[in-house]
């Protein structure tokens, strides 16, 4: 899959490296010299968004035509009040994705505790379900589809893990195992 990452930082930069190591054709856009937002765009499929949460609405509005009938994976938090996803600020066309928001880049980097795979919650609609979790399984995670339209609670995972890490001093290689 052509799979555009828009960020370069420790969440774009790692869930680039995992998916080009799972075969997938990575391209970076960024506002640096590592490559043109719009020409990253041009041939994705997907697209994964690790920029701060507060540059997406510009994002979004600077390139609605390019990702009109993408998959668009938000990676992203929004801070400040509000909700952290930013599911509104992307044209009716996109297929929305709210992944890869709830855990550290650490977790993306080096899913497997004790001999498990941590478990990655994600939001769809039921039509991006299949490459979203092609996605997330290339990263190295176990996905685990909440259901359409539940950012917000996806969201509540964010804080739990942050409260885990940073209340509880547990570190940032942290994440979460649902059990049947």
């Amino acid at each position: 899959m052509n799979i555009a990452v828009i960020g370069t930082g420790n969440v774009g930069r790692t869930l680039g490296e995992a998916l080009t190591s799972a075969g997938h054709t990575v391209t970076y856009g960024s506002r640096g010299q590592e490559g043109s937002v719009a020409a990253s765009l041009e041939t994705a499929e997907a697209v994964i968004v690790a920029i701060p949460g507060d540059a997406v609405p510009s994002f979004a509005r600077e390139h609605a035509d390019a990702l009109t009938g993408k998959v668009v994976v938000d990676a992203t938090n929004t801070f400040g009040g509000g909700p952290l996803h930013s599911a509104a600020a992307f044209a009716p066309g996109t297929r929305y994705v709210r992944a890869f928001n709830a855990l550290g880049w650490e977790n993306f980097e080096n899913p497997v505790f004790d001999g498990g795979v941590a478990d990655l919650l994600f939001s769809c609609e039921e039509s991006e379900r299949e490459t979203a979790e092609t996605l997330i399984r290339d990263v190295g995670l176990n996905p685990v589809h909440l259901g359409a339209g539940q950012y917000d609670v996806l969201d509540g995972l964010f804080f739990l893990w942050f409260a885990l890490v940073n209340s509880q001093g547990r570190g940032r290689h942290l994440a979460v195992k649902v059990l049947l």
